[in-house]
């Protein structure tokens, strides 16, 4: 299982770019971005990721006739 880790999303914002080592690290950027005058009464959320779902593929297998 992957490593946790935090990210932060800015309500109304189609990304997030980069994963948080630390619950501290992931709050402090949440703080930095709130506070940016675009910014002013928008939401900005700390996710944790809890889980991870994956289906791994088989590997290509080429039949020659």
């Amino acid at each position: 299982m992957p490593k946790k880790f935090w990210m932060v999303w800015l309500n109304d914002s189609p990304t997030t770019r980069r994963r948080h080592t630390s619950e501290y690290s992931a709050i402090a950027e949440a703080g930095r971005i709130a506070r940016l005058p675009e910014n002013q009464g928008k939401k900005v959320y700390v996710l944790e990721a809890i889980d991870c779902r994956f289906v791994e593929r088989s590997p290509l297998t080429v039949v020659c006739l």
